[in-house]
């Protein structure tokens, strides 16, 4: 019969937070471009809020239950092997829902720290151990924080998926390394 009405809501979703921004899109304008009505908004998500954060950490669930899968036998193998993986997804998922997950990354919004607070409890927490056992190895520079590392790490990926689309997937994999490398190796 077609999509489902949380999806619809979903994709309208998307497609407004893409284009407006958080702030700027209201649950009206979600509903109409949805073709609900905007109880259905609070019936399925308790509101535009948990709408948002829901449209956005359903990016980093793909990604969390992958991640936990990567084999490698050094951090430098590993980080390789994440950003094959993330460059992949973001691909697959398209430039929207990744140009919005960079802007509440980077901004200091409320919801931003949110996500990425709940980004560094799961996700974060794997690619913390890699980011420390990289820089006791002398792999990555000590003399930067973790958190910046990581920020970095997630920037690079999506600029090669988002930004550079026809570039070849292994290509955009050692184009994003070697930017990584230069900025935070030792």
């Amino acid at each position: 019969m077609g999509q489902g009405v949380k999806e619809r809501i979903l994709e309208a979703a998307e497609k407004l937070f893409f284009e407006r921004g958080y702030e700027a899109t209201g649950i009206r304008d979600i509903a109409a471009a949805a073709g609900v009505n905007s109880a259905m908004i609070h019936y399925y998500f308790g509101g535009k809020r948990n709408l948002y954060k829901e449209l956005l950490s359903s990016h980093l669930d793909v990604l969390a239950s992958q991640i936990s899968r990567i084999e490698a036998e050094d951090e430098r193998e590993f980080i390789k092997r994440f950003m094959r993986l993330h460059i992949e997804i973001l691909r697959k998922r398209g430039p929207r829902l990744a140009v919005i997950m960079m802007r509440e990354l980077s901004a200091k919004t409320e919801v931003g720290k949110e996500l990425f607070d709940g980004f560094m409890a799961d996700l974060g927490e794997v690619l913390g151990r890699v980011i420390s056992s990289g820089k006791e190895k002398g792999f990555f520079r000590r003399d930067l924080p973790d958190r910046l590392i990581l920020v970095f790490l997630i920037h690079v990926d999506a600029l090669l998926a988002i930004r550079f689309p026809e570039v070849d997937l292994d290509e955009a994999v050692e184009l994003a390394y070697t930017l990584f490398m230069n900025g935070v190796g030792e």
